[in-house]
């Protein structure tokens, strides 16, 4: 005797082959997506974009050790780059008014920054002895206290 489904054994037929149906379809898609082994692809897709990239400012020249940034001649442009590239800006901010770490320091005077810099108050790393020179001090002042509160 042979034995044929049921109705009672059709739903769960049909359910089975539709989520088989479905996880099948889903794998396909993320195996074919773009952003799947992408580090394996051999030649360049022009299908794929990356996000647009910004740049703040002009552009600047790599030289392979380092960006190769002239010193401003304007003493508050000055201070604006030390700002950033001693690492003021990590923690305080672009524009000194406070980052997730750091608290707001604008409007500070340099002889405070010398005492802050040399101490390392709370979670602030000290910096070495001569890191920051009085000038380069005194140019992150002018920045800080070109920008207005």
């Amino acid at each position: 005797m042979t034995q044929y489904p049921t109705r009672n054994m059709l739903l769960p037929v049909f359910i089975g082959s539709a989520v088989l149906v479905i996880a099948l379809t889903l794998l396909t898609i993320v195996a074919h997506g773009p952003y799947t082994h992408s580090n394996l692809n051999v030649g360049f897709d022009p299908r794929y974009t990356r996000t647009v990239q910004t740049f703040v400012g002009a552009p600047i020249p790599f030289t392979g050790g380092g960006l190769a940034v002239p010193p401003a001649s304007d003493q508050v442009e000055y201070g604006k780059q030390l700002f950033i590239t001693k690492d003021c800006a990590t923690c305080h901010g672009l524009d000194g008014r406070g980052g997730v770490v750091g608290p707001p320091i604008v409007g500070t005077k340099a002889d405070k920054l010398r005492a802050k810099t040399t101490v390392g108050p709370k979670g602030m790393p000290a910096y070495a002895s001569g890191a920051l020179t009085d000038e380069q001090l005194a140019a992150i002042a002018a920045y800080l206290n070109s920008i207005s509160k």
